[in-house]
């Protein structure tokens, strides 16, 4: 499937999603709501197991595609949820940063900038890579989603998918770090001789 295909299956699961709590706390409408609830769960895992399969050759779209699920339960989203709202827009814009932090990565002019700035301290390094904001975007959204899946009562069909997103941005973290070593390469080909950093 292309990726307007996985990005249509990422939206139509989560309005699936939704509109199956929404008619599972309706009278007379809570047979629809299971359907609904339970048939967004299944697309949604689908489709996130076939972005996995993927991450290594289009990092963008594994990165886009938890990005279109995030925009999405904010869009559907109670606005009156502050709490909800507030995480959820933070979320997509340490993803905005992300997206810049990977057009960055893949110039090698660009990104020197990076190597030189980030402090080579372990603090700010992930496995002597500069740990810019597409790191940060990956710590903080693996953080989130750890959180819910500590939540009391969560369906275990959901559980499954947060288990399979948080895969999903790990395998994005790793194969983004392939991308730094390269492009570091690239810059200074000593540096692949250096120790290596925090992991």
């Amino acid at each position: 499937m292309d990726r307007t295909g996985l990005l249509d299956n990422i939206i139509q699961s989560e309005a699936n999603i939704d509109r199956g709590r929404k008619w599972l706390d309706t009278d007379g409408m809570e047979r629809e709501g299971r359907l609904s609830y339970r048939s967004g769960l299944s697309l949604a895992m689908d489709t996130f197991q076939a972005v996995s399969s993927l991450t290594q050759n289009d990092l963008e779209l594994a990165i886009l595609a938890e990005y279109t699920f995030i925009a999405q339960e904010l869009q559907l989203c109670d606005p009156a949820d502050a709490q909800a709202t507030s995480s959820l827009r933070n979320a997509l814009q340490s993803f905005d940063d992300a997206f810049l932090t990977l057009e960055a990565v893949a110039d090698a002019v660009l990104y020197k900038g990076a190597e030189m700035t980030h402090p080579h301290s372990a603090k700010y390094r992930i496995k002597d890579m500069p740990k810019d904001a597409f790191h940060i975007m990956c710590i903080a959204h693996r953080a989130r989603i750890n959180n819910i899946l500590r939540s009391p009562g969560i369906n275990l069909l959901e559980k499954n998918l947060l288990v399979q997103r948080l895969a999903n941005i790990t395998a994005a973290q790793t194969a983004y770090q392939e991308k730094q070593r390269h492009i570091l390469d690239i810059i200074n080909p000593s540096h692949s001789e250096q120790p290596g950093g925090s992991p």
